[in-house]
């Protein structure tokens, strides 16, 4: 018989600057960003899955009263940093890919103007790209951060700051010296979930991104992987994390990531006959993280103790 899983289900926004000459990786417009993040954000709501945001700077000063409202129904607001759209100073690489001294002033810089925008430091980050080094949780906990979505299971590329050949596919508090490792850095990081059995034509691996293609294809097959994984590995945490960005239009139904993302939802409804799906956002998903740590070491303490 198939164990029944508590599995933690998180479906996360980057929410990219616009659109620069040099960095074409944000919208064109920020208009198609609104739409974007308010048509996901919706849908998601309306699922019963409170969505976590990962907001650029610019983007949370821009789109700050829809924030405040999504905000307000649910959705968690956390940090985005993409060095090559940071508003001061330039740079030519991804966040791991730089010193630690940048890393520092980059990701404060940045979480002052979303302070700005909102009244309050952000505690949950991801950088773009899932470029981290060994100092960046470290860095992270130094400046209040205490939950990240950065590691991205079997993505390697050095030359960026990218490598996660040996990461857990779990959640995990981190290691402050060594970015792969597990530790005790009460700095959560949920990994998106991906499938290193599974290779793009770019020989990364198949990852639950929205609009990476069609559910058929690649959603359910690394959803149902992901599960195996999870009994496979006797995971203390189990967790499903999903990634997309604002460029789709969610706001229309007949936009095909729209419709990806309405059969994602719907399949996520047929695994509850088989197992427990928690709706969560990164800081929720860290309470109960942290609980269940608690009750483990309360047990171990009581059986240590028993006559």
């Amino acid at each position: 018989m198939t164990a029944r899983l508590t599995i933690h289900v998180l479906f996360t926004l980057d929410c990219e600057s616009i659109a620069i000459r040099s960095v074409k990786e944000g919208p064109r417009t920020w208009e198609q960003s609104a739409r974007a993040i308010e048509g996901y954000s919706s849908r998601l709501l309306r699922a019963g899955y409170p969505p976590t945001l990962f907001l650029a700077p610019q983007c949370a000063v821009e789109h700050t009263p829809l924030l405040e409202e999504l905000a307000e129904r649910g959705a968690e607001l956390g940090l985005y940093v993409n060095p090559l759209q940071a508003e001061h100073g330039t740079y030519h690489n991804f966040l791991g890919a730089l010193s630690p001294e940048v890393q520092r002033c980059l990701i404060d810089e940045a979480a002052e103007r979303f302070a700005d925008a909102f009244g309050m430091r952000p505690r949950s980050f991801r950088p773009c790209k899932h470029s981290a080094s060994d100092d960046t949780y470290r860095l992270l906990y130094e400046l209040g951060f205490r939950q990240g979505s950065i590691a991205q299971p079997g993505f390697v590329i050095r030359r960026i700051g990218v490598n996660w050949e040996h990461v857990a596919h779990h959640p995990r508090y981190v290691d402050s010296h060594n970015h792969e490792r597990s530790g005790d850095l009460p700095f959560l990081d949920v990994p998106v979930t991906t499938d290193p059995d599974q290779r793009q034509i770019t020989n990364q691996p198949y990852e639950l991104r929205i609009d990476a293609g069609t559910f058929e294809a690649l959603h359910q097959p690394v959803i149902d992987r992901a599960i195996e994984r999870m009994i496979d590995d006797a995971a203390a945490f189990c967790s499903l994390c999903f990634t997309a960005d604002n460029r789709p239009a969610y706001d229309n139904d007949d936009d095909k990531h729209s419709q990806t993302l309405e059969s994602i939802l719907d399949y996520l409804e047929t695994l509850r006959e088989r197992h427990e799906l928690v709706p969560s956002t990164l800081a929720s998903a860290h309470e109960r993280f942290r609980a269940l740590r608690h009750m483990s070491g309360m047990s171990q303490a009581a059986t240590q103790v028993r006559p």
